[in-house]
């Protein structure tokens, strides 16, 4: 089920999570930042939201409105940008180096929210930013980038610790004569 956030929703004061082609409001929050981790709890929910490395439905159709909005209007997004959203539309498997690109992007262009043109019913809408944030899989898409980014972390944190070299007890017991022998001498 596909949600946004609305700044001004006649239906709550602050930040509404709506629910896409409804006036349902999900949720009234008074800062933006509580009304993305709702919606980021919302689509975590879903349970294709958790197919590893693979876009959800919402990513893609904001993917592909992204590439719509960029031919109709002529702006919003670049070449990595309108490459990042075909391969969304497509629903091809993000590899996690891609995941953290997009991490960086949402962190960098979270500021673009603020811009006007940015929320329907503004001047301008949608705006370059607002284009370019549909091309990277919008709301959905930096959503859906959290919970991903937390099970790549658990990965490489887990890849680590198997990496680590095992010592054999005997190794271990060595270790332990050399320390003690060199704090014995070192006293002396």
């Amino acid at each position: 089920m596909p949600w946004h956030i609305e700044a001004d929703n006649p239906g709550c004061e602050g930040f509404a999570v709506v629910k896409d082609g409804t006036t349902e409001v999900e949720g009234c929050h008074r800062t933006r930042a509580q009304a993305e981790r709702q919606l980021a709890a919302l689509y975590a929910s879903e349970p294709e939201a958790r197919a590893p490395g693979v876009p959800t439905n919402e990513m893609a159709q904001e993917a592909e409105r992204g590439l719509a909005w960029r031919e109709e209007f002529g702006r919003g997004g670049t070449l990595v940008g309108v490459a990042r959203a075909r391969d969304i539309a497509n629903k091809r498997t993000l590899s996690p180096s891609t995941i953290r690109r997009m991490r960086s992007y949402f962190a960098r262009h979270e500021v673009d929210k603020e811009g006007e043109g940015f929320s329907p019913g503004e001047d301008g809408y949608p705006s370059a930013g607002r284009i370019a944030w549909a091309l990277w899989g919008g709301d959905p898409g930096k959503a859906w980038v959290e919970d991903q980014i937390d099970d790549i972390e658990d990965d490489d944190e887990e890849d680590r610790l198997d990496a680590a070299p095992v010592k054999t007890r005997r190794e271990q017991v060595e270790e332990m004569l050399a320390e003690l022998r060199a704090v014995r001498y070192s006293s002396k």
